[in-house]
């Protein structure tokens, strides 16, 4: 089975709203698997990346609702960063916390497959 790619870039800082796109991993895939690059275009940005346990595969998943952990690897991150997931979370999440409205953080996520 071919490796699932994810990318999404947030510009300026993430607002309750305005957070990235959620990446939701298949959390069946054994062994579980994600490497997590993120790339920044200037060091006037402050983010982390995020990962719940909350989503369920429901339809009616409201990321503002779920319960949020900074990732162990990329937590108030100023610079590229490369990181992983090795046993399952259900959802993953970019969070720019501080910076310019110019600045701009591009997370890539690929899961094995």
């Amino acid at each position: 089975m071919p490796s699932t790619r994810f990318s999404v870039t947030q510009t300026g800082v993430s607002t309750t709203a305005g957070y990235t796109s959620v990446l939701f991993p298949d959390t069946a895939i054994r062994p579980f698997a994600i490497g997590i690059g993120c790339v920044v275009n200037s060091t006037t940005v402050v983010y982390s990346v995020q990962h719940s346990f909350d989503y369920t595969g429901s339809s009616t998943f409201i990321s503002t609702a779920a319960t949020w952990f900074n990732n162990a690897g990329i937590t108030n991150a100023t610079s590229n960063v490369d990181s992983n997931y090795i046993v399952p979370v259900s959802a993953v999440r970019l969070a720019v916390t501080a910076g310019s409205s110019a600045g701009t953080v591009t997370m890539t996520c690929i899961q094995a497959g």
